[in-house]
């Protein structure tokens, strides 16, 4: 995967545009590279074509980009078949229809070109939505974020309902056949358009699919034939983690307490004194003026316990010090960030008359200067 193009480069966008200049992006693109406006070299315009549907398929996807952005193709690879991108994977078809029309299908059914590994027949079934991939959210404080930790975390997964046994109907009672679809599921529309008639099959609004009507449905699992499970495993989470990382635990590693994968999403608390940036910490404290004009050592918190922060004399409020290699570990690699400590000259309020005596002898002495 490691040739693959960058993403954000095939649709000419920033990796922090927003879905809607994703998808004029992809718009102006998907109209450059349509096969009917390249009559002269048509196969490249198709191959640019799937190359930034790829790329689309990925960026406007929350999930997908956000394994994308941390995991490099490496991320979404497992959302594709082995192959890589296919038509089957864009699950986006009704953007491409607000973009071309619906005749975009006829389109291209004559030539048997672009779709023609997606639409080997002239059936088309309506857009049905992804398998949302599992995924599960852990909160942790800062500290456990540089240190690391293991969790335990509970993971929804579906059982069938034991009480109907997957039926969905109370017991005693049967489904009632529907009358829309006679029992298969499904329901199709034909239209004629272009070059020739286009099926489109989808599941049936009437039963959602099942086949059949549930009158009376199961009091357990109020008609859906299954019910939710949690199944608790322990997760690693590394040093260095931030705010969105995403951590994936194969279904062979959580010692068969899990059917399928699952990602786990990263929140790190708010922290009342450091503020973080990349792997490097901020925060503040305040110095007295004396230690501010004649220099001074001073103890301030890390992440890792307290540091020794040399103050030189003279040194004015707002300055920023560094102490390196006291900030977060590298999520990706060896080493630490850096901590900046800014220091800001406390003046006090209530002085005595000694003390203003003595300010004022001072400022006398500078002025003279």
């Amino acid at each position: 995967m490691s040739d693959k193009k960058d993403y954000y480069g095939l649709l000419g966008v920033g990796r922090t545009a927003s879905k809607e200049e994703i998808k004029a992006a992809y718009r102006a693109l998907a109209k450059k590279f349509h096969p009917d406006l390249n009559k002269d070299n048509p196969k490249l315009a198709e191959e640019k074509f799937k190359e930034i549907s790829e790329a689309y398929e990925v960026l406007i996807d929350d999930d997908k980009r956000a394994r994308y952005d941390q995991y490099g193709h490496a991320g979404v690879a497992s959302d594709f078949s082995k192959e890589g991108f296919t038509w089957r994977d864009f699950s986006h078809v009704s953007d491409l229809e607000d973009i071309f029309g619906h005749d975009i299908f006829s389109d291209f059914f004559g030539r048997g070109s672009i779709f023609s590994d997606f639409f080997g027949t002239r059936r088309w079934g309506f857009a049905q939505p992804e398998e949302p991939v599992k995924q599960v959210r852990v909160e942790i404080a800062l500290e456990q974020a540089y240190k690391g930790v293991s969790t335990e975390v509970a993971i929804p997964h579906m059982e069938k309902c034991a009480d109907c046994g997957g039926s969905g109907t109370a017991k005693g009672t049967i489904p009632r056949t529907c009358t829309s679809c006679k029992g298969r599921g499904e329901v199709q529309q034909e239209q004629l358009q272009g070059f020739g008639r286009i099926i489109k099959i989808g599941a049936c609004p009437a039963c959602r699919g099942r086949g059949n009507i549930i009158e009376h449905p199961c009091q357990n699992c109020h008609g859906s034939g299954e019910i939710q499970k949690l199944d608790k495993i322990n997760v690693k989470i590394p040093p260095g983690v931030d705010n969105g990382t995403t951590l994936r635990v194969t279904a062979d590693k959580a010692a068969g307490r899990l059917k399928e994968d699952v990602y786990v999403i990263v929140s790190v608390q708010p922290h009342p004194i450091f503020h973080r940036q990349g792997s490097d910490i901020y925060m503040e404290t305040t110095i007295s003026l004396i230690e501010a004009a004649l220099g001074s050592k001073i103890e301030v918190p890390t992440l890792d316990g307290n540091a020794l922060m040399k103050i030189p004399p003279g040194t004015q409020t707002e300055t920023l010090f560094r102490l390196r290699g006291s900030g977060m570990p590298y999520l990706k690699g060896r080493g630490f960030g850096d901590q900046y400590v800014r220091v800001i000259v406390y003046t006090p309020k209530n002085l005595t008359k000694r003390q203003k005596e003595l300010l004022e002898e001072f400022q006398a002495i500078e002025i003279k200067k």
